[in-house]
């Protein structure tokens, strides 16, 4: 993969626990889907005009959409409801925890994005190379690539916006990343602890 190394890996076990229920894994995916979309859209709004940066971002939130979209019939199909939202766990505690030594707001969401993206490609991985239900595996193994452009988009906006800052950041903010998910107890969610 060519995203930003991670400092922590998933335990494989994680795949077995998802198995036991997909529907809420796929309801957690579907909400993070929608989440990116319109985090995507809110940052378009706040810099309407950087001409570059809009048009990326309107690209994003189009294939969050889209991808809200599948994972949304996959769940229907499914016999599956879209549970009520509820807070991103492993989100807030990364924007809580880097507010401590933050000095662009901006820079730090946009690393934050670029986490939440990289996380998500590694685990996209890890259901696609081992669950057992062929559908889920293939949806997992089609969505890498985006995954994977999500997050060198983040990236590369990050250090053209902060050349300065950026690459120093980008550490501290995937040290903290693994703190935050070596905590996280497990949950049936995309972004959750790994103990299995």
């Amino acid at each position: 993969m060519s995203y930003p190394e991670l400092r922590s890996s998933t335990d494989p076990k994680w795949v077995r626990r998802m198995e036991e229920r997909p529907l809420e894994l796929l309801s957690d995916h579907a909400h993070n889907e929608l989440k990116a979309a319109s985090t995507a859209q809110a940052w378009l709004l706040k810099n309407p005009t950087d001409g570059q940066l809009v048009l990326e971002l309107a690209k994003l939130a189009a294939e969050e959409m889209e991808h809200f979209e599948r994972v949304v019939r996959l769940l229907y199909g499914r016999g599956g409801t879209l549970q009520p939202v509820d807070n991103n766990v492993y989100a807030d505690r990364l924007l809580k925890g880097s507010a401590k030594t933050r000095r662009e707001p901006f820079l730090d969401r946009m690393i934050v994005a670029a986490l939440i993206e990289a996380r998500s490609c590694e685990r996209f991985v890890l259901l696609a190379e081992n669950l057992q239900d062929e559908e889920l595996a293939t949806l997992y193994r089609e969505l890498i690539p985006c995954e994977v452009g999500h997050n060198e988009l983040f990236i590369d906006l990050t250090r053209a916006a902060f050349p300065e800052l950026a690459d120093a950041r980008i550490e501290q903010l995937f040290e903290l990343e693994a703190e935050v998910l070596a905590d996280l107890p497990f949950a049936y969610r995309m972004h959750s602890g790994s103990d299995a």
